[in-house]
């Protein structure tokens, strides 16, 4: 590019000890830094071009930042792309957090499940606890204030937390959410999504999309995960009645699977394949299933610590290890040729660290937070989770019923008068005091809230340094982050 060309001559002009050789060298060095590790931090980079003057370091980020083949190298065509796919349109609000200036959250989770019939082993729930039937209406009379108060751009999404399903008339937030004009996900263990259910809540069908998350491919393997007998049986059963029904109701309604990849069942991803084949031969009217999420070794970031989260029937083995993961790499290679053979249609999202392993890029594994690295006021600008009891959770994996020691991350409870999202979020920034964090603690965010922290963590620490987020080497304001922020997993758009 000739703007690219002419600020390397003036950089050649300003630095005339160096050759455009080293230039070039300097720059690839923070490009491929980036492509990486987009929590990378300038004074990193600093000591990696071997400490030469600041505002070289300053210059040589403008000449990336100018450079639009290179901002998609390292955006949308790296490694990283996943991690930068929840960077970018969440960047013009760090600011915010860092300040505790009030703004009404991005994402927010919702967690309306009454109880989970599950006892998946990597799952942190009191397994024991579960919401009296009484505050249903209540608890969605609350979500539902939330929905309408929500601002344009906002992203809301149901999960858990508990089972959503368990809740008989989850189907009321669906219509709010649709009313209001939002493009609702549903996450779903799928064992209660019966056609009697459906029929009680035919506000399903407003749905934007629906993910199963799926615990194995036969009775076997998904009994060994839920501890529930014939739940394998119930989950397929249900799904392939739900995508005939959903080819005749909303064509437009995108389904699939979600699928933790875990020690104990990571040689087994091509029965997935097998098992989503089979499903999709059954539908004889339309589509089957349309996308497979498959995400990384859950404990890798909600811990094991048997000190913690006890009132569980049982623990899966520890962590995947770095021999296993090798061995992942190259199933991951053979499982993309089996799906061109069986699934050539089906869009596969590898999420953070497992998109690495598909590019055949080893890595350990997802970023973590450490205890003390937890930002003190959480990132409620960003996002937050609410449960059927109205409280407000800085950390989604904090949002399980009297889940031990989660109440730190509690920040407020809604109610059907003065006590809104709002007030909440508000009252809990004014107070001005900050949550003390330990290594523990790092169990209650979930991969997205790592990835949010480590973001906000990068800006203040890139402030300090001395350069500020806009003169970095990310052309933030060229992406449309404000209306872009991603609530599906069947595209690779952000």
């Amino acid at each position: 590019m000739h703007n690219d060309n002419f600020l390397k001559n003036e950089l050649l002009k300003k630095y005339n000890n160096l050759s455009l050789s080293q230039i070039e060298q300097d720059i690839k060095k923070i490009v491929d830094s980036f492509s990486m590790k987009p929590w990378t931090s300038q004074e990193y980079i600093f000591e990696k071009i071997n400490f030469r003057d600041k505002q070289y370091l300053l210059d040589l980020n403008n000449v990336i930042r100018k450079n639009h083949k290179l901002q998609l190298q390292i955006t949308k065509n790296s490694a990283a792309k996943k991690y930068w796919n929840t960077i970018l349109p969440f960047s013009y609000r760090v600011n915010d957090v860092i300040n505790n200036n009030y703004k009404f959250p991005l994402r927010i989770a919702i967690f309306p499940g009454v109880s989970c019939m599950f006892y998946c082993g990597f799952c942190g729930r009191n397994q024991k606890a579960k919401y009296d039937t009484s505050i249903i209406d209540e608890g969605i009379s609350k979500i539902n204030n939330v929905i309408s108060d929500a601002i344009v751009g906002t992203k809301i999404s149901i999960s858990g937390g508990l089972e959503p399903l368990t809740n008989p008339r989850l189907g009321r937030i669906i219509k709010k959410g649709h009313e209001s004009g939002f493009k609702i996900p549903l996450i779903t263990n799928a064992y209660s999504l019966t056609e009697g259910y459906i029929k009680k809540n035919p506000e399903i069908w407003l749905l934007d999309s629906l993910r199963v998350s799926l615990y194995g491919y036969d009775d076997a393997s998904y009994k060994k995960i839920t501890q529930l007998d014939k739940s394998f049986k119930m989950v397929k059963r249900n799904v392939i009645n739900f995508l005939t029904s959903r080819n005749e109701m909303n064509k437009n309604l995108k389904v699939g699977f979600n699928f933790i990849i875990l020690p104990e069942n990571y040689n087994y991803l091509k029965d997935v394949l097998k098992l989503i084949n089979e499903i999709n031969l059954e539908i004889k009217n339309g589509e089957g299933i349309n996308f497979l999420t498959l995400r990384d070794d859950y404990q890798s970031v909600t811990g094991q610590d048997e000190n913690f989260d006890k009132e569980r029937k049982y623990r899966l083995n520890e962590s995947m290890k770095e021999n296993e993961r090798k061995d992942l790499l190259k199933i991951i290679e053979n499982f993309e040729d089996l799906r061109l053979q069986l699934c050539p249609n089906l869009h596969v999202d590898y999420g953070y660290s497992l998109e690495y392993l598909s590019q055949r890029i080893f890595d350990r594994g997802l970023v973590k937070i450490k205890g003390e690295k937890i930002r003190s006021y959480g990132f409620s600008q960003l996002s937050v989770a609410i449960d059927l009891h109205g409280d407000i959770f800085l950390f989604r994996e904090a949002g399980f019923l009297n889940r031990q020691g989660n109440e730190k991350v509690i920040i407020g409870r809604l109610d059907d008068k003065k006590n809104s999202l709002e007030r909440n979020i508000k009252n809990f920034l004014s107070q001005r005091k900050p949550i003390k964090f330990d290594e523990s603690d790092s169990r209650f965010l979930d991969s997205f809230d790592h990835v949010l922290n480590s973001l906000v963590n990068q800006v203040e620490e890139d402030e300090k340094f001395g350069i500020p987020l806009n003169s970095g080497p990310i052309a933030f304001k060229n992406f449309d982050i404000k209306e872009s922020i991603g609530n599906n997993w069947y595209s690779d758009d952000i």
